[in-house]
Protein backbone atom coordinates (compact mmCIF):
# COMPACT_ATOMS: atom_id res chain seq x y z
CA UNK A 1 0.00 0.00 0.00
CA UNK A 2 0.96 3.69 0.20
CA UNK A 3 2.82 3.17 3.46
CA UNK A 4 4.96 0.46 1.95
CA UNK A 5 5.70 2.64 -1.06
CA UNK A 6 6.85 5.51 1.19
CA UNK A 7 9.15 3.20 3.12
CA UNK A 8 10.77 1.95 -0.06
CA UNK A 9 11.21 5.45 -1.40
CA UNK A 10 12.59 6.75 1.86
CA UNK A 11 15.12 3.93 2.11
CA UNK A 12 17.05 5.37 -0.88
CA UNK A 13 17.89 8.50 1.15
CA UNK A 14 19.65 6.58 3.93
CA UNK A 15 23.52 6.54 3.51
CA UNK A 16 24.84 3.07 3.04
CA UNK A 17 28.06 1.87 4.78
CA UNK A 18 30.91 1.08 2.36
CA UNK A 19 31.61 -2.56 1.69
CA UNK A 20 34.30 -4.11 3.91
CA UNK A 21 37.82 -3.17 2.70
CA UNK A 22 36.64 -0.30 0.48
CA UNK A 23 37.67 3.21 1.75
CA UNK A 24 34.86 5.65 2.29
CA UNK A 25 34.72 8.34 -0.41
CA UNK A 26 35.54 11.79 0.93
CA UNK A 27 33.22 14.63 0.22
CA UNK A 28 34.57 16.89 -2.56
CA UNK A 29 36.32 20.02 -1.35
CA UNK A 30 37.05 18.73 2.14
CA UNK A 31 40.60 18.55 3.60
CA UNK A 32 40.33 14.77 3.54
CA UNK A 33 39.65 14.77 -0.21
CA UNK A 34 42.57 17.14 -0.83
CA UNK A 35 44.92 14.95 1.25
CA UNK A 36 43.95 11.90 -0.79
CA UNK A 37 44.63 13.73 -4.05
CA UNK A 38 48.08 14.77 -2.78
CA UNK A 39 48.80 11.18 -1.73
CA UNK A 40 47.81 9.91 -5.19
CA UNK A 41 50.08 12.47 -6.87
CA UNK A 42 52.94 11.34 -4.62
CA UNK A 43 52.33 7.69 -5.45
CA UNK A 44 52.19 8.44 -9.18
CA UNK A 45 55.41 10.52 -8.97
CA UNK A 46 57.25 7.70 -7.21
CA UNK A 47 56.11 5.20 -9.87
CA UNK A 48 57.29 7.62 -12.58
CA UNK A 49 60.67 8.11 -10.84
CA UNK A 50 61.20 4.34 -10.61
CA UNK A 51 60.41 3.96 -14.32
CA UNK A 52 62.90 6.72 -15.21
CA UNK A 53 65.56 5.23 -12.91
CA UNK A 54 65.19 1.83 -14.58
CA UNK A 55 65.46 3.41 -18.03
CA UNK A 56 68.54 5.41 -16.98
CA UNK A 57 70.22 2.32 -15.54
CA UNK A 58 69.56 0.43 -18.76
CA UNK A 59 70.91 3.34 -20.84
CA UNK A 60 74.10 3.46 -18.76
CA UNK A 61 74.56 -0.29 -19.09
CA UNK A 62 74.10 -0.11 -22.85
CA UNK A 63 76.52 2.85 -23.11
CA UNK A 64 79.16 1.00 -21.08
CA UNK A 65 78.82 -2.03 -23.34
CA UNK A 66 79.14 0.22 -26.38
CA UNK A 67 82.26 1.93 -24.97
CA UNK A 68 83.82 -1.46 -24.24
CA UNK A 69 83.13 -2.57 -27.81
CA UNK A 70 84.68 0.64 -29.18
CA UNK A 71 87.80 0.17 -27.01
CA UNK A 72 88.19 -3.41 -28.19
CA UNK A 73 87.89 -2.22 -31.78
CA UNK A 74 90.47 0.53 -31.19
CA UNK A 75 92.90 -1.97 -29.70
CA UNK A 76 92.40 -4.30 -32.67
CA UNK A 77 93.04 -1.46 -35.14
CA UNK A 78 96.03 0.00 -33.27
CA UNK A 79 99.50 -0.86 -34.44
CA UNK A 80 101.24 -3.52 -32.33
CA UNK A 81 102.94 -1.89 -29.36
CA UNK A 82 101.16 1.45 -29.75
CA UNK A 83 99.36 2.98 -26.73
CA UNK A 84 95.66 2.19 -26.44
CA UNK A 85 92.73 3.07 -24.20
CA UNK A 86 91.84 6.40 -22.62
CA UNK A 87 95.13 6.51 -20.66
CA UNK A 88 97.11 5.73 -23.83
CA UNK A 89 99.57 3.37 -22.12
CA UNK A 90 101.75 1.05 -24.15
CA UNK A 91 101.92 -2.60 -23.14
CA UNK A 92 104.18 -3.04 -20.15
CA UNK A 93 107.42 -4.95 -20.60
CA UNK A 94 107.57 -4.53 -24.39
CA UNK A 95 110.21 -2.43 -26.22
CA UNK A 96 108.89 1.01 -27.08
CA UNK A 97 109.17 2.36 -30.60
CA UNK A 98 110.35 5.90 -31.39
CA UNK A 99 106.73 6.73 -32.28
CA UNK A 100 105.52 5.65 -28.85
CA UNK A 101 108.26 7.62 -27.10
CA UNK A 102 107.36 10.72 -29.11
CA UNK A 103 103.68 10.28 -28.21
CA UNK A 104 104.67 9.95 -24.54
CA UNK A 105 106.77 13.10 -24.73
CA UNK A 106 103.92 15.12 -26.26
CA UNK A 107 101.45 13.87 -23.68
CA UNK A 108 103.83 14.85 -20.87
CA UNK A 109 104.53 18.29 -22.25
CA UNK A 110 100.80 18.83 -22.70
CA UNK A 111 100.61 18.70 -18.89
CA UNK A 112 103.46 21.18 -18.48
CA UNK A 113 106.05 18.48 -17.72
CA UNK A 114 109.44 19.44 -19.14
CA UNK A 115 111.20 16.49 -20.77
CA UNK A 116 114.85 16.39 -21.80
CA UNK A 117 117.34 13.51 -22.15
CA UNK A 118 117.81 12.04 -18.68
CA UNK A 119 115.68 14.62 -16.87
CA UNK A 120 112.07 15.52 -16.12
CA UNK A 121 110.86 18.68 -14.35
CA UNK A 122 107.36 19.17 -12.95
CA UNK A 123 106.03 22.16 -11.05
CA UNK A 124 104.84 21.78 -7.47
CA UNK A 125 104.24 23.56 -4.19
CA UNK A 126 105.80 23.12 -0.77
CA UNK A 127 103.34 21.80 1.79
CA UNK A 128 103.73 24.43 4.51
CA UNK A 129 101.91 22.42 7.16
CA UNK A 130 102.79 18.73 7.03
CA UNK A 131 101.88 16.63 10.06
CA UNK A 132 105.27 17.05 11.72
CA UNK A 133 104.62 14.60 14.55
CA UNK A 134 104.15 11.72 12.10
CA UNK A 135 106.75 9.94 9.96
CA UNK A 136 106.97 10.79 6.28
CA UNK A 137 105.41 8.19 4.02
CA UNK A 138 104.66 9.60 0.61
CA UNK A 139 106.98 12.63 0.33
CA UNK A 140 105.63 13.77 -3.09
CA UNK A 141 101.98 13.47 -4.12
CA UNK A 142 99.56 15.07 -6.55
CA UNK A 143 97.72 17.96 -4.90
CA UNK A 144 95.82 17.62 -2.55
CA UNK A 145 96.44 13.91 -1.80
CA UNK A 146 97.78 12.89 1.64
CA UNK A 147 98.55 16.44 2.74
CA UNK A 148 99.24 15.34 6.32
CA UNK A 149 102.19 13.11 5.28
CA UNK A 150 103.47 14.86 2.17
CA UNK A 151 106.14 17.50 1.87
CA UNK A 152 105.66 18.43 -1.81
CA UNK A 153 102.53 18.49 -3.96
CA UNK A 154 102.88 18.45 -7.76
CA UNK A 155 100.39 20.68 -9.55
CA UNK A 156 101.79 21.11 -13.07
CA UNK A 157 100.97 24.47 -14.68
CA UNK A 158 97.70 24.87 -12.73
CA UNK A 159 97.52 27.85 -10.34
CA UNK A 160 96.70 26.83 -6.78
CA UNK A 161 93.60 28.87 -5.97
CA UNK A 162 89.96 28.42 -4.99
CA UNK A 163 89.10 27.17 -8.49
CA UNK A 164 91.57 24.27 -8.37
CA UNK A 165 89.99 20.95 -7.45
CA UNK A 166 91.68 17.56 -7.27
CA UNK A 167 89.79 16.15 -10.25
CA UNK A 168 91.35 18.79 -12.52
CA UNK A 169 94.77 17.24 -11.90
CA UNK A 170 93.77 13.67 -12.81
CA UNK A 171 96.26 12.66 -15.51
CA UNK A 172 99.23 14.60 -14.15
CA UNK A 173 101.01 11.55 -12.69
CA UNK A 174 100.51 9.61 -15.90
CA UNK A 175 102.13 12.57 -17.68
CA UNK A 176 105.12 12.42 -15.29
CA UNK A 177 105.43 8.67 -15.92
CA UNK A 178 105.35 9.16 -19.69
CA UNK A 179 107.86 12.00 -19.40
CA UNK A 180 110.29 9.82 -17.45
CA UNK A 181 110.01 6.99 -19.97
CA UNK A 182 110.49 9.45 -22.85
CA UNK A 183 113.51 10.96 -21.04
CA UNK A 184 115.19 7.54 -20.99
CA UNK A 185 114.33 6.14 -17.56
CA UNK A 186 113.81 2.38 -17.43
CA UNK A 187 111.08 1.32 -15.01
CA UNK A 188 111.42 -1.62 -12.65
CA UNK A 189 109.20 -2.97 -9.91
CA UNK A 190 108.39 -2.00 -6.34
CA UNK A 191 109.87 -3.37 -3.13
CA UNK A 192 108.31 -6.46 -1.60
CA UNK A 193 108.48 -8.71 1.44
CA UNK A 194 109.45 -12.34 0.89
CA UNK A 195 109.01 -15.28 3.28
CA UNK A 196 111.66 -15.44 6.03
CA UNK A 197 114.92 -17.21 5.23
CA UNK A 198 115.50 -20.57 6.93
CA UNK A 199 116.16 -20.01 10.62
CA UNK A 200 114.85 -16.42 10.58
CA UNK A 201 111.50 -15.06 11.75
CA UNK A 202 111.27 -11.72 9.94
CA UNK A 203 110.24 -11.46 6.27
CA UNK A 204 113.01 -10.65 3.81
CA UNK A 205 112.89 -7.22 2.20
CA UNK A 206 113.41 -7.20 -1.56
CA UNK A 207 114.44 -3.72 -2.77
CA UNK A 208 112.70 -1.93 -5.64
CA UNK A 209 114.26 -2.09 -9.06
CA UNK A 210 114.51 0.40 -11.92
CA UNK A 211 116.82 3.24 -12.85
CA UNK A 212 118.30 5.41 -10.12
CA UNK A 213 116.46 8.73 -9.80
CA UNK A 214 118.33 11.71 -8.38
CA UNK A 215 115.71 14.07 -6.96
CA UNK A 216 116.23 17.81 -6.77
CA UNK A 217 114.11 20.75 -5.68
CA UNK A 218 114.56 24.19 -7.25
CA UNK A 219 112.97 27.27 -5.71
CA UNK A 220 113.38 31.03 -5.28
CA UNK A 221 113.63 32.57 -1.83
CA UNK A 222 115.12 35.87 -0.71
CA UNK A 223 115.63 36.96 -4.31
CA UNK A 224 117.91 33.98 -5.09
CA UNK A 225 117.47 30.63 -6.80
CA UNK A 226 118.27 27.62 -4.63
CA UNK A 227 118.69 23.97 -5.64
CA UNK A 228 118.66 21.22 -3.03
CA UNK A 229 118.87 17.45 -3.04
CA UNK A 230 115.48 16.25 -1.84
CA UNK A 231 117.25 13.42 -0.01
CA UNK A 232 118.84 16.06 2.25
CA UNK A 233 115.35 16.85 3.51
CA UNK A 234 114.75 13.35 4.93
CA UNK A 235 116.41 11.93 8.06
CA UNK A 236 116.87 8.18 8.60
CA UNK A 237 116.78 7.69 12.40
CA UNK A 238 118.49 4.31 12.08
CA UNK A 239 121.65 5.97 10.72
CA UNK A 240 121.10 9.51 12.10
CA UNK A 241 121.89 10.86 8.66
CA UNK A 242 120.02 11.99 5.57
CA UNK A 243 119.10 9.59 2.79
CA UNK A 244 121.78 8.71 0.21
CA UNK A 245 121.63 10.89 -2.91
CA UNK A 246 120.96 7.80 -5.05
CA UNK A 247 118.27 6.36 -2.76
CA UNK A 248 115.36 6.42 -5.21
CA UNK A 249 114.36 4.05 -8.05
CA UNK A 250 111.92 4.48 -10.92
CA UNK A 251 109.52 1.59 -10.35
CA UNK A 252 106.81 2.93 -12.66
CA UNK A 253 104.12 1.77 -10.19
CA UNK A 254 101.73 -1.11 -10.72
CA UNK A 255 98.86 -1.19 -13.18
CA UNK A 256 95.18 -1.76 -12.60
CA UNK A 257 91.82 -1.46 -14.29
CA UNK A 258 90.27 1.99 -14.30
CA UNK A 259 86.86 1.33 -12.73
CA UNK A 260 85.32 4.18 -14.74
CA UNK A 261 86.54 3.21 -18.21
CA UNK A 262 87.75 -0.37 -17.89
CA UNK A 263 91.12 0.64 -19.40
CA UNK A 264 94.54 -0.12 -17.96
CA UNK A 265 95.66 2.61 -15.58
CA UNK A 266 98.74 3.35 -13.47
CA UNK A 267 98.02 2.63 -9.83
CA UNK A 268 100.07 5.76 -9.05
CA UNK A 269 97.53 7.77 -11.02
CA UNK A 270 94.69 6.28 -9.00
CA UNK A 271 96.46 6.83 -5.66
CA UNK A 272 97.98 10.24 -6.43
CA UNK A 273 101.40 9.15 -5.07
CA UNK A 274 104.46 10.18 -7.08
CA UNK A 275 107.30 9.45 -4.66
CA UNK A 276 107.25 7.29 -1.56
CA UNK A 277 109.72 6.70 1.26
CA UNK A 278 107.67 3.70 2.39
CA UNK A 279 107.41 0.69 0.11
CA UNK A 280 104.22 0.83 -1.94
CA UNK A 281 103.15 -0.57 -5.31
CA UNK A 282 101.18 2.61 -5.95
CA UNK A 283 104.03 5.05 -6.52
CA UNK A 284 106.20 6.03 -9.49
CA UNK A 285 109.42 6.47 -7.52
CA UNK A 286 110.31 4.52 -4.39
CA UNK A 287 113.14 4.65 -1.87
CA UNK A 288 115.57 1.72 -2.10
CA UNK A 289 116.89 1.74 1.46
CA UNK A 290 116.12 -1.24 3.75
CA UNK A 291 115.07 1.02 6.63
CA UNK A 292 112.01 2.12 4.66
CA UNK A 293 110.10 -0.85 6.11
CA UNK A 294 110.38 0.77 9.55
CA UNK A 295 108.25 3.71 8.39
CA UNK A 296 110.17 6.06 10.68
CA UNK A 297 111.81 8.68 8.42
CA UNK A 298 111.53 12.24 9.70
CA UNK A 299 111.76 15.72 8.24
CA UNK A 300 115.16 17.41 8.32
CA UNK A 301 113.77 20.70 9.63
CA UNK A 302 117.18 22.37 9.49
CA UNK A 303 117.32 22.04 5.69
CA UNK A 304 113.76 22.45 4.52
CA UNK A 305 112.99 26.07 3.54
CA UNK A 306 110.48 27.91 5.70
CA UNK A 307 108.91 30.46 3.36
CA UNK A 308 105.98 32.67 4.22
CA UNK A 309 104.64 34.49 1.17
CA UNK A 310 102.19 36.90 2.79
CA UNK A 311 99.65 38.57 0.46
CA UNK A 312 98.89 42.20 1.32
CA UNK A 313 95.49 43.83 1.00
CA UNK A 314 95.58 46.11 -2.03
CA UNK A 315 98.26 44.03 -3.79
CA UNK A 316 101.88 43.06 -3.22
CA UNK A 317 103.50 40.30 -1.20
CA UNK A 318 105.78 40.21 1.81
CA UNK A 319 108.61 37.75 1.14
CA UNK A 320 109.25 36.27 4.58
CA UNK A 321 110.66 33.26 6.43
CA UNK A 322 108.69 31.67 9.26
CA UNK A 323 110.51 29.46 11.74
CA UNK A 324 108.00 27.67 13.96
CA UNK A 325 110.75 26.08 16.07
CA UNK A 326 111.93 29.56 17.14
CA UNK A 327 108.44 31.15 16.96
CA UNK A 328 110.05 33.72 14.66
CA UNK A 329 109.11 35.58 11.48
CA UNK A 330 111.60 37.45 9.30
CA UNK A 331 110.35 39.81 6.56
CA UNK A 332 112.94 40.02 3.79
CA UNK A 333 111.32 42.29 1.22
CA UNK A 334 108.18 43.66 -0.36
CA UNK A 335 107.59 42.05 -3.75
CA UNK A 336 105.29 43.65 -6.32
CA UNK A 337 105.13 43.94 -10.10
CA UNK A 338 108.27 41.84 -10.47
CA UNK A 339 110.35 44.09 -8.20
CA UNK A 340 111.67 43.64 -4.66
CA UNK A 341 112.27 46.42 -2.16
CA UNK A 342 113.14 46.61 1.51
CA UNK A 343 110.59 48.00 3.93
CA UNK A 344 111.76 51.40 5.17
CA UNK A 345 109.70 51.21 8.36
CA UNK A 346 109.41 48.40 10.87
CA UNK A 347 106.29 46.26 10.29
CA UNK A 348 104.05 45.15 13.15
CA UNK A 349 102.99 41.64 14.12
CA UNK A 350 99.26 41.76 14.90
CA UNK A 351 98.23 38.93 17.21
CA UNK A 352 94.65 38.10 18.13
CA UNK A 353 94.47 37.47 21.88
CA UNK A 354 92.24 35.05 23.74
CA UNK A 355 90.04 37.98 24.73
CA UNK A 356 89.41 38.73 21.05
CA UNK A 357 91.48 41.92 21.06
CA UNK A 358 94.57 42.55 18.92
CA UNK A 359 98.00 43.32 20.27
CA UNK A 360 100.83 44.72 18.14
CA UNK A 361 104.50 43.72 18.41
CA UNK A 362 107.05 45.71 16.40
CA UNK A 363 109.69 43.95 14.33
CA UNK A 364 113.39 44.60 14.97
CA UNK A 365 115.99 45.40 12.29
CA UNK A 366 118.30 42.52 11.37
CA UNK A 367 120.98 42.12 8.72
CA UNK A 368 118.68 41.02 5.87
CA UNK A 369 115.33 42.49 6.88
CA UNK A 370 113.02 42.75 9.89
CA UNK A 371 112.38 40.03 12.50
CA UNK A 372 109.96 39.43 15.35
CA UNK A 373 109.48 36.56 17.81
CA UNK A 374 106.25 35.61 19.52
CA UNK A 375 104.63 32.38 20.67
CA UNK A 376 101.69 32.96 18.34
CA UNK A 377 104.01 32.34 15.36
CA UNK A 378 104.40 28.72 16.45
CA UNK A 379 100.69 28.18 16.35
CA UNK A 380 98.18 30.98 16.65
CA UNK A 381 96.21 33.66 14.86
CA UNK A 382 98.36 36.48 13.54
CA UNK A 383 98.85 38.97 10.69
CA UNK A 384 101.46 41.52 9.68
CA UNK A 385 100.88 45.22 9.20
CA UNK A 386 103.35 47.02 6.89
CA UNK A 387 103.57 50.59 5.64
CA UNK A 388 103.43 50.62 1.82
CA UNK A 389 103.45 53.95 -0.04
CA UNK A 390 102.68 55.74 3.21
CA UNK A 391 99.66 53.57 3.97
CA UNK A 392 99.40 50.81 6.59
CA UNK A 393 98.28 47.54 5.01
CA UNK A 394 97.64 44.18 6.61
CA UNK A 395 98.32 40.74 5.23
CA UNK A 396 95.29 38.70 4.17
CA UNK A 397 96.76 35.19 3.88
CA UNK A 398 99.50 32.96 2.51
CA UNK A 399 100.35 32.54 -1.16
CA UNK A 400 101.50 29.11 -2.45
CA UNK A 401 105.25 28.56 -2.47
CA UNK A 402 105.94 27.17 -5.93
CA UNK A 403 108.99 25.06 -6.75
CA UNK A 404 110.29 22.72 -9.45
CA UNK A 405 110.70 19.02 -8.74
CA UNK A 406 113.64 17.71 -10.78
CA UNK A 407 113.88 13.96 -11.54
CA UNK A 408 117.31 13.28 -13.03
CA UNK A 409 119.54 10.40 -14.09
CA UNK A 410 122.57 12.57 -13.25
CA UNK A 411 123.38 13.73 -9.69
CA UNK A 412 121.80 17.01 -8.58
CA UNK A 413 124.19 19.96 -8.30
CA UNK A 414 123.09 21.99 -5.24
CA UNK A 415 123.03 25.80 -5.30
CA UNK A 416 122.43 28.47 -2.69
CA UNK A 417 120.97 27.14 0.55
CA UNK A 418 121.11 23.62 -0.86
CA UNK A 419 124.89 23.81 -1.23
CA UNK A 420 125.60 24.57 2.42
CA UNK A 421 127.31 21.79 4.42
CA UNK A 422 124.95 19.44 6.18
CA UNK A 423 124.64 20.01 9.89
CA UNK A 424 125.11 17.15 12.31
CA UNK A 425 121.83 15.28 12.63
CA UNK A 426 120.39 15.57 16.12
CA UNK A 427 116.96 14.03 16.47
CA UNK A 428 115.03 16.55 18.58
CA UNK A 429 112.97 15.46 21.54
CA UNK A 430 110.56 18.27 20.75
CA UNK A 431 109.42 18.36 17.13
CA UNK A 432 108.63 21.88 15.82
CA UNK A 433 104.98 22.76 16.21
CA UNK A 434 102.71 22.73 13.21
CA UNK A 435 99.57 21.15 11.88
CA UNK A 436 98.80 17.98 13.79
CA UNK A 437 100.46 18.99 17.04
CA UNK A 438 98.62 20.55 19.95
CA UNK A 439 100.46 22.39 22.68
Amino acid sequence: GPAGHRAAAGSSDVPRAPAPGVPRAAAPGTPEALARKVQKLSDDSYDYYMDVARDLHEAKRTLKQLNSAVRRLQQQLAEPGMPSGSWALAEQGKPLTPEVLEAYRKDAEGWGVTVSPGQVVVRGILNLSPWSTMPIEYFVTRWPESGHETLIHVVGPAPVDEALTGDRLKGLLTAVYKGMVAAGFTEGSGASLKPPAPGESRPRWEPPTGDVVHVGVRYELGGRVHVARATDWVVDPSTKSVLPADAFRFTGSGRQEDFETGDEQLSAEASGILMSVYFSPNTLVEVAVPSNVENAYQYNHLRIPKPARLALEGGGTLDAVRDRARSALRVLALAREGRRELLAKAPLLVVRGEDGNDREIPFERVEDGWEVRDEALGKGEWRVSAVVDGEARRTVGFEPFYMDLVLSKAPIVPEGEGAKPLEAIVLPEEIPTGTGRSK
